[in-house]
């Protein structure tokens, strides 16, 4: 062996020295993504879909049955309370509806006639018995009859007056059943008073939000025409999850997004309703949901009702919380656990958890602010493993 080749193999034999050197003290440790524990604030929202709808909404109604005129206004206009909406004439009815009609009111008026000749005829008979009992007073004070006459006299002058007072309700009775049956012929005589039109006013200002009959036609009463309302007076209802509902409370700060316009908008929680209601989901599923009424503070004139919007409402907030990348965090036998870095190895520490938001949480015991920890740590990571870190500025 010459001497050039004895350098070249203690060369290579230093080489392998070096680099075995390294591995040992420095290098070649398992790349991982570590980040540093800091304090920072902490908001848990309670984060779904939501739409926007006015908080008084009026809905104009026929009041009777008739043909309906074309309506005076449209979708989207400004109306003052008192406008005018749309005329209603009432319908008149079929010739032999007419007609049993006008046999019912004939019929009552002969029932109301026959009524007050009764009533005068007992009226006389209660004069007659009355007369009868004053003449007798002073006979009986004479001795001329008997005590009993008296008494008969007073009977049949009260049964009399009885008589009279049932004649008198059976006229009234009589009465109401005639203006009854007038009343059935209200709207059958165009030239009547009974038809004349009905005018339909708006109740309050506001504007018309949605006109449910726009043409002209017959409807019965109680028919919706329109929807008015203020459109300044808008909030926002969202459908949540009945297990993320219950930690929602009136005041909560809300914050509304996605609804089409630059930035985000404020609002708050004024009530989440009582009742819930099922709902199935896109896979399927039934969930129970319940409605979270929410006021927005500027609404912009831009944002109309029945607007689809996405909602983050604060369930809890720490403003100095001691916090860690969820990605940080594995169980190991029911309790929570994380990677830390110390000396370059990778030492496993239990930690306890506060407050959780989508992506961060809040550590309460386990760690001190500056401390580093593994994010996203894979099953190569274990306890005492060499790491070659880098930031999460390096992911």
């Amino acid at each position: 062996m010459n001497t050039r080749t004895r350098w070249v193999l203690g060369a290579g034999a230093a080489l392998v020295a070096v680099v075995a050197l390294a591995t040992l003290f420095g290098g070649g440790g398992l790349e991982v993504q570590v980040t540093e524990v800091r304090r920072d604030s902490l908001s848990v929202t309670v984060s779904d879909e939501g739409r926007t709808r006015v908080r008084d909404r009026f809905v104009v109604a026929t009041p009777i049955a008739g043909r309906l005129s074309r309506l005076e206004v449209r979708e989207g206009a400004r109306v003052e309370a008192g406008d005018p909406l749309a005329t209603i004439h009432p319908v008149p009815e079929g010739v032999r509806a007419t007609a049993a009609l006008r046999g019912q009111v004939e019929a009552a008026e002969a029932r109301v006639s026959q009524a007050r000749a009764g009533l005068a005829e007992a009226s006389m008979a209660r004069e007659q018995a009355r007369r009868e009992y004053d003449r007798r007073v002073p006979l009986l004070e004479m001795g001329a009859i008997a005590r009993e006459a008296l008494e008969r006299a007073e009977q049949a002058a009260e049964a009399a007056a009885a008589r009279e007072r049932v004649a008198q309700a059976t006229l009234a009775t009589a009465e109401a059943e005639l203006r009854s049956a007038r009343a059935g012929l209200i709207g059958t005589d165009p030239s009547g008073s009974g038809a004349a039109p009905v005018a339909m006013r708006a109740p309050v200002s506001g504007v018309v939000l949605r006109i449910h009959e726009e043409s002209e036609r017959v409807v019965q009463a109680g028919t919706p025409l329109l929807d008015i309302a203020d459109p300044g007076g808008l909030e926002v209802v969202a459908d949540v999850l009945t297990s993320e509902a219950v930690s929602i409370v009136p005041g909560a700060e809300v914050v509304v997004s996605g609804w089409g316009g630059e930035g985000v908008l404020r609002g708050a929680v004024r009530h989440v309703e009582p009742e819930a209601f099922t709902e199935v989901s896109v896979l399927g599923i039934e969930e129970q949901r319940v409605n979270v009424v929410l006021d927005l503070v500027d609404p912009p004139a831009r944002l109309g009702a029945g607007y689809r919007v996405e909602v983050a409402i604060t369930v809890r907030h720490e403003a100095d919380a001691l916090i860690v990348p969820a990605s940080a965090l594995f169980q190991r036998s029911s309790s929570w656990m994380v990677f830390a870095v110390e000396n370059g190895r990778a030492r496993a520490r239990a930690v306890e958890v506060g407050a959780r938001a989508r992506d961060r949480v809040q550590i309460v015991s386990g760690l001190e602010a500056g401390d580093e920890v593994v994010v996203f740590p894979s099953d190569e990571v274990e306890e005492g493993a060499r790491l070659a870190a880098r930031g999460e500025s390096d992911a």
